[in-house]
């Protein structure tokens, strides 16, 4: 059965993509990566948004999500940003912004549109060379060692 209904109630996924500061490869550190994780995860548990699917690249992340009825992704998305920002610097003593002031959303308004930006997601440390294949690497959900919400969100969609 298709899922294609899903998209019509207007409470569509998005592709969010966002850059640390400068283009900085934040992320080569596994410490950084480990604790933008956790916190993603813990954003998701407390906020209840729906994560579909992402990627932990050097200097940038790209999330396929969706934003709970009970908040604007936009506040999703600043608090994942401003957690792991105030977390990291805490951790380091460093201080100052971590992460490009902007980030660039896309809705996915239909299933080809959703699982294409999965597959994106998915594909993209492959296609920068820092994995020989899309489940070897470790920041991502692709190799299905992080927790998201794709089957029971396809589940829903399905009932």
């Amino acid at each position: 059965m298709s899922i294609y209904r899903r998209f019509d109630s207007g409470e569509l996924p998005s592709l969010v993509t966002t850059s640390v500061a400068d283009r900085k490869a934040l992320f080569r550190s596994e410490t950084a990566a480990r604790m933008f994780i956790e916190v993603l995860q813990e954003v998701r548990s407390e906020t209840g948004f729906r994560l579909l699917a992402f990627v932990v690249m050097p200097d940038h992340v790209h999330l396929v999500m969706k934003a709970p009825d009970s908040r604007r992704l936009e506040e999703v998305v600043q608090l994942i940003k401003g957690r792991f920002s105030r977390r990291y610097n805490q951790t380091t003593g460093k201080g100052g912004s971590l992460w490009q002031s902007r980030y660039h959303e896309r809705a996915l308004r239909s299933e080809a549109e959703l699982f294409a930006a999965i597959e994106y997601v998915h594909r993209n440390p492959a296609a920068a060379g820092l994995a020989a294949e899309a489940a070897d690497f470790p920041w991502s959900s692709a190799g299905g060692r992080h927790l998201t919400d794709l089957a029971l969100y396809i589940g829903q969609a399905e009932a």
